[in-house]
């Protein structure tokens, strides 16, 4: 025998005479007197005697020796699924690599401009996308799309973007291979495949393994994929998964029961919250907490079980956040007799400000826009989101913001930001006002760039400046002067030029 194919264990160390130190012995004294070695440490060589073999047998010892591996025999790779879509220009990614380098809250940006434009990314920029997405999860979904065939093909190799394998693309299909047989990412995958077309079969598909599925990240995982096409049928099973002894999958079981409001499980928060809170002498809301230790409750909230020894303030508190949070907002007109403006008055005239936070969070959890409109009304030009940074509740204005129609998102903010708001309430509510803005909302922020007598509020003009940089359409650069208005805010200023001219050459590549 003149070889191997099973390759050592890499961890092993080398012995003291190897294969390499009698292919060294047979060279000296030449093949014509001896013959060339055994050498079964190394993958067998195409030829079994003379010259040529013994070369062939010394790189293989030389690599070894170099690497501390013995070279194994290749198993060939199976290609990646051809991507019909056309790739970005060359233009395209020389801006994509620009980005990446230095100008990272401009990549969903360019990343939604080439899928609406149904092209993807050039192959040599999908290591660098996918090292994106492993620092930042929020881009997964536009990375996937970007990405195509070959980023999820790329992925089965690099352990740090195994992620990929997880992230669902349009034209998805289900195979049955992958599920049975897949890791973790894959099975995920195959089953939102199906749940685009068959949501009932995927939900069968999943209670047939759940039993067996032992760990409750893999759990949550998979029942993530029953967001896609979920429907009243998907009750039963979301009400088991609040029985779940992983935390983190009744909490995603009572997230998605919150998308039913017409459940039992919605029925029950409804018949909480009736029994629990009340309208309050000086016209507030109260929600009594004291006595709701009911395993019942904790169970419906997805909370653990109340324990034995006096509760604390902050089990009553996580309750009655959760409580807020997830109980139809429809129940709170109905209780107290108003609208939800009325309902919010009451929450703020309670004196208790984590109640009022609470539901704002609900308003935001439940992505209901009528009782956005009533959230951002309070709010006004004279709350500031900032001044509740460090609270539980603290105002999302941007998620706030992105529930309403794009045409209304941009109008309630010009009218918020009268010429009598200071500056970096502008800069704080623009910053939230997810683009591209409206004409009109540009323009008056092009005017308040310009406007004399701004006083010396020079950090509210840069953060202005910074909101519009990202935000406000490219071709309004047109309207902003060559030359800064400001000296003390000169580089901001230019910044907020450069960007939009690096945008608007960004939107005519894409």
């Amino acid at each position: 025998m003149t070889g191997t194919t099973e390759p050592l264990d890499p961890l092993a160390p080398l012995t003291a005479v190897d294969s390499w130190d009698r292919l060294v012995s047979a060279a000296l004294v030449g093949t014509s007197r001896r013959a060339v070695p055994d050498t079964p440490d190394l993958p067998s060589t195409p030829a079994a005697e003379g010259a040529e073999t013994l070369l062939d047998r010394a790189a293989l010892a030389a690599v070894r020796r170099a690497a501390g591996y013995t070279p194994a025999e290749a198993t060939p790779v199976a290609p990646d699924v051809p991507d019909e879509r056309p790739e970005v220009g060359q233009a395209a990614t020389r801006r994509l690599e620009g980005i990446l380098a230095g100008r990272l809250p401009l990549l969903p940006e360019w990343l939604e401009l080439a899928a609406a434009g149904g092209r993807r990314a050039a192959h040599s920029s999908v290591p660098a996308l996918l090292d994106q997405g492993a620092r930042d999860s929020r881009l997964r979904p536009a990375l996937a799309a970007a990405v195509g065939g070959r980023g999820h093909w790329l992925a089965r190799f690099n352990p740090g973007w195994e992620y990929m394998l997880g992230e669902s693309v349009p034209g998805d299909r289900f195979d049955r291979h992958e599920w049975e047989q897949g890791s973790p990412a894959r099975r995920r995958r195959a089953l939102a495949a199906l749940r685009t077309t068959d949501p009932d079969a995927a939900r069968e598909l999943l209670r047939g393994v759940w039993p067996d599925l032992a760990k409750a990240e893999l759990r949550r995982r998979l029942l993530e994929a029953l967001a896609t096409g979920l429907g009243p049928a998907d009750e039963e099973f979301l009400e088991h998964a609040l029985d779940d002894r992983g935390a983190n999958v009744r909490g995603l079981a009572l997230s998605l029961l919150t998308r039913l409001p017409d459940s039992a499980h919605a029925h029950r928060l409804r018949g909480h919250v009736r029994e629990y809170a009340s309208a309050g002498d000086n016209g507030g809301l109260r929600v009594e907490t004291v006595h709701t230790r009911r395993d019942d409750i904790h169970r419906d909230l997805a909370l653990a079980a109340p324990q034995k020894q006096p509760e604390g303030k902050n089990e009553r508190s996580e309750r009655l956040w959760a409580l807020v949070t997830h109980a139809p907002l429809d129940v709170w007109p109905d209780l107290l007799g108003t609208g939800p403006s009325g309902v919010l008055d009451a929450a703020t005239d309670s004196g208790d400000a984590e109640l009022r936070d609470a539901f704002v969070n609900a308003v935001v959890v439940q992505e209901d826009t009528a009782w956005a409109r009533a959230v951002l009304e309070a709010i006004g030009p004279r709350v500031s989101h900032r001044s509740h940074a460090h609270t539980r509740g603290a105002f999302q204005l941007e998620k706030l913001l992105d529930l309403l129609p794009v045409e209304e998102r941009c109008a309630h903010v010009q009218g918020v930001l009268n010429p009598g708001v200071g500056l970096e309430r502008w800069g704080e509510m623009l910053r939230a006002t997810r683009g591209p803005w409206t004409a009109a909302l540009s323009e008056q922020v092009v005017r308040r760039l310009h406007r004399p007598g701004r006083g010396r509020d020079s950090f509210g003009y840069r953060e202005v400046c910074e909101a519009a940089a990202e935000h406000m359409p490219p071709e309004h650069l047109a309207g902003l002067s060559t030359e800064p208005p400001f000296d003390d805010t000169a580089d901001a200023y230019l910044r907020l030029r450069d960007t939009l001219r690096f945008r608007l050459d960004m939107h005519k590549e894409l």
